[in-house]
């Protein structure tokens, strides 16, 4: 793996990580605007991923 490719895969991990950490009751009132809010990354193509790694985390649990 390249190093752009491991540093996404980072990115990913910490949206799933920020997802995990968030208390459940917190998941149920998510929208859109509030996890952009959330993501700490500003520009493409870190923004998206650290957005599928939260998104695939909260579908998860």
């Amino acid at each position: 793996m390249d190093n752009k490719g491991f540093r996404l895969s980072r990115i990913y991990a910490e949206g799933w990580r920020m997802a995990a950490e968030l208390p459940s009751n917190d998941c149920d009132e998510l929208d859109p605007d509030r996890i952009a809010a959330l993501n700490p990354y500003a520009t493409e193509p870190e923004r998206s991923r650290w957005r599928d790694g939260f998104s695939k985390a909260i579908w998860s649990f």
